[in-house]
C-alpha cells in the first residue's frame, strides 16, 4: 500500500511540519473514495526522503444533506486531535493544509498496512474464534449462514470508545488497517469525515462490547480527557463548531456515567452499509 511515514520522520512534530508546509506532488487517486482522496508525495524536511500521504481537499467533498458543506476534511483533523488527547495512537497523524494542488484540505500520513481480518471478520456460525464477540448474523452470496465478529482486544475497545465520543457515523470494517511491527500488530482507524454531528449518528461494526463494563484503564483515560478538555477545545475549535465541541465533552461524560459500552439507540441504522 505504500511506505509508513511514521518510520521515516524523526518525530511526529517533524512529520506534522512536513505535511503542513512542504511541496507535494499528486501521484494517484483512491478510486473508492467519494471525496476525491489523493495519494501524494511530500518532500521530507528532515532527511530529504519523500513521505507518502493522503490528501483530501475540501473542494473535492461530495455534499451531504446532514453535514455542513466543505467541513469533512476539518472533521478528519478533529478526529486525529481527539484520539491524541485521549492518549491513544490509532488515527494516523492528520493535519490541516492551507495550500495544496486542490486547495485547502487535510493531509494524513500513509499507513503501510493490511485489512484488519485478524481483528474483525466473517465466519461460519460454528467457527467464531474463542473470545471473539459476535455482532451480526446473515447469509453470504451463496446463501450460507455467516457471523460477523470482532476480537475483544484493547485496541478495538479504544476505537469503540473513540467512535462513541466522536459520534462516528461510518465505522466500516474496511476503515480499520493493521500495520505489523516488531512489537506486534497495530490497529489504525481511518476515514473520519462524518463524525462530530450534534445529533446521534453512531453507526459502527464494533458493537461486540455492548453492555460490557468499561475497563479501569479506559475509564482513567477518558476521565483524564474530560479533566483536560479545554486543551482539546483550544486545538479543535478551528475545525469544529462550538456546539459540536460541546457535544464531544457531553458524550465523554455520558460514557463515564454509563460505565459500560453503549448500546444502539434504536432510532436509526446501527451499522453502516456496506459493513466492509
Amino acid at each position: 500500500m505504500g511506505t509508513s511515514a511514521r518510520g521515516q520522520m524523526a518525530t511526529d512534530a517533524d512529520l506534522a511540519q512536513t505535511l503542513s508546509s512542504s511541496p507535494i506532488d499528486v501521484v494517484g487517486r483512491l478510486v473508492d473514495s467519494s471525496n476525491n482522496a489523493l495519494v501524494v508525495k511530500v518532500a521530507g524536511s528532515v532527511d530529504g526522503a519523500e513521505v507518502t500521504a493522503v490528501y483530501k481537499p475540501a473542494a473535492g467533498e461530495r455534499p451531504l444533506w446532514d453535514f455542513p458543506d466543505a467541513t469533512l476534511a476539518r472533521r478528519e483533523v478533529a478526529a486525529y486531535l481527539l484520539m491524541r488527547h485521549l492518549g491513544w495512537d490509532h488515527v494516523p497523524l492528520t493535519v490541516w493544509r492551507d495550500e495544496g494542488p486542490g486547495g485547502p484540505g487535510m493531509i494524513q500520513s500513509w499507513i503501510d498496512g493490511e485489512s484488519a481480518d485478524q481483528f474483525i471478520n466473517l465466519f461460519e456460525p460454528t467457527a467464531v474464534p474463542q473470545g471473539w464477540l459476535p455482532i451480526l448474523e446473515g447469509r453470504d452470496a451463496g446463501n450460507h449462514p455467516v457471523v460477523l465478529a470482532h476480537s475483544g482486544s484493547d485496541q478495538l475497545a479504544k476505537i469503540t470508545a473513540f467512535d462513541f465520543i466522536a459520534n462516528n457515523a461510518d465505522r466500516k470494517a474496511g476503515h480499520l488497517i493493521v500495520e505489523t511491527s516488531e512489537s506486534g500488530p497495530h490497529l489504525w482507524a481511518i476515514d473520519h469525515g462524518i463524525c462530530f454531528h450534534i445529533e446521534d449518528k453512531l453507526r459502527t461494526v464494533l458493537w461486540g462490547f455492548v453492555e460490557r463494563p468499561l475497563p479501569d484503564w479506559l475509564v482513567a483515560d477518558v476521565s483524564a480527557f474530560v479533566r483536560g478538555f479545554e486543551s482539546f477545545r483550544s486545538e479543535v475549535s478551528v475545525h469544529l463548531a462550538v456546539d459540536e465541541v460541546d457535544a464531544v465533552l457531553r458524550r465523554a461524560q455520558d460514557l463515564l456515567r454509563l460505565g459500560k459500552f453503549p448500546s444502539p439507540t434504536g432510532e436509526g441504522p446501527a451499522v453502516p452499509w456496506p459493513i466492509f
